[in-house]
């Protein structure tokens, strides 16, 4: 927890552990985090879509046009 702060994922596991362990339904407030999670999962799947049509389809036509090639394979050295 020191190293690596509470996110995203940790919060939807955490409801998922609230929710399953009730034998009713879920409360006002769980139905309150599940909105508010539910919107920043969104929120980062938005920004994560932009990437991938952008930024990595920016990359790959820059990686063309400079004939990068996709794999690099060291070729083993000759035998002394």
């Amino acid at each position: 927890m020191l190293n690596f702060p509470v996110r995203l994922n940790n919060d939807l596991v955490a409801l998922s552990g609230v929710v399953g362990s009730a034998d009713s339904a879920p409360t006002k407030q769980s139905y309150e985090v599940f909105d508010m999670v539910s919107k920043a999962v969104d929120e980062q799947l938005a920004k994560w879509k932009a990437i991938v049509s952008t930024e990595v389809a920016a990359y790959n036509s820059l990686m063309k046009q400079q004939d990068v090639p996709a794999l690099m394979v060291k070729q083993p050295e000759a035998e002394k």
